[in-house]
């Protein structure tokens, strides 16, 4: 007992109080209240995902479908070795009869707005990591093709030091490749 009301009676007075009409009323307007609420987040969410969503997205995948047109209007940033043969031609030439004709000048000269733009970005890649890309030695690589185990050994092998070239093109012609 607490207050002379002995634990059972309090507990048949609590379910007394929960089951009168009032207070189911009262649980009523709690539920409405609930899925109310819930029903303006659904359709504030439907809303502002319609703004905020492209109307073409979706079109042709899980991406905008206006992208590809947009994509289409850009200028091209690479334009590929005959733009750069109209300054260049000595160059053009030795790499035209040169070992690196599938290597094109973008790949280490940059792409050509690049050149036009900023002249003091536009530089050559000058150092050996470049060349080993496609020159270091890998176990599927043809033994036809040329290929160094690397910088340093490869000096070694021509009987060179560090101190007589930094990289390849201090002995070899990028545009005209042994």
């Amino acid at each position: 007992m607490w207050g002379g009301v002995s634990s059972r009676e309090e507990g048949v007075r609590v379910y007394n109080s929960l089951n009168d009409k009032e207070n189911r009323v009262s649980h009523r307007s709690h539920i409405v209240r609930l899925l109310t609420i819930i029903g303006v987040l659904v359709v504030g969410f439907v809303v502002v995902r319609s703004l905020l969503i492209p109307a073409s997205f979706g079109e042709y995948g899980h991406y905008r479908g206006d992208n590809v047109s947009e994509q289409m209007a850009l200028l091209p940033l690479h334009q590929g070795p005959d733009l750069c043969e109209q300054c260049h031609q000595e160059q053009y030439g030795a790499w035209q009869d040169g070992g690196h004709l599938t290597v094109t000048c973008e790949v280490c000269h940059g792409h050509w707005e690049i050149h036009n733009g900023n002249l003091t970005t536009m530089t050559a890649v000058n150092t050996s990591d470049a060349c080993l890309l496609c020159h270091q030695r890998i176990t599927g690589r043809p033994e036809s093709f040329s290929q160094i185990a690397g910088f340093v050994e490869h000096l070694e092998d021509q009987e060179l030091s560090a101190e007589d070239a930094d990289g390849c093109v201090d002995c070899h012609d990028p545009h005209a490749p042994l």
